[in-house]
């Protein structure tokens, strides 16, 4: 009795000490689409390749960065303009390297300032950096902290319907 009492106090006090994230976040919210048959979107059917969407500065519309720095913006349609939320700073998309090949999304936000101001930069090989924290973070591996005990990136669901990708939560 001693013993299952001791196994079961150790097994609490080990899940108490581990960190849980859950997959997919709910704190903000997220709601894109596109065709990934277009340009700049077809560019995330090659993996490891991770491009960054986000409102431009006058909000009527939404700015694509590719990692290779250049941009490209767009016009919001009537419903683009109702519909779309870009989470706490921003939506990056691509496919991870390693897994199923499935898109993922993550927010452009860095989970350890917590702030829309903190976007994160993306490399060519798949790190997302912060300028403010310098935290750095995985694309190729689920959005894991690469430089400090942070938390991973946000992710956001994704659904391929044919062409179209949804980012939602």
């Amino acid at each position: 009795m001693k013993r299952t009492l001791l196994a079961l106090f150790i097994l609490l006090m080990t899940q108490a000490c581990t960190r849980s994230y859950h997959v997919f976040c709910t704190k903000y919210s997220v709601s894109f689409s596109c065709e990934v048959s277009q340009s700049p979107f077809n560019s995330i059917n090659t993996w490891g390749y991770f491009l960054s969407v986000r409102p431009t500065a006058t909000k009527n519309g939404y700015r694509v960065k590719l990692p290779n720095g250049s941009e490209q913006e767009f016009p919001y349609t009537e419903v683009q303009n109702r519909v779309f939320q870009f989470g706490l700073a921003g939506i990056i998309i691509g496919r991870p390297y390693f897994g199923d090949g499935e898109v993922y999304a993550y927010d452009l936000g860095c989970p350890q300032c917590d702030k829309p101001s903190t976007r994160l930069s993306i490399s060519t090989d798949g790190i997302a950096t912060c300028a403010k924290c310098k935290s750095q973070y995985d694309l190729n591996n689920s959005g894991v902290a690469q430089t400090n005990d942070s938390r991973p990136l946000y992710r956001y669901r994704t659904t391929l319907n044919g062409n179209l990708l949804m980012i939602h939560n």
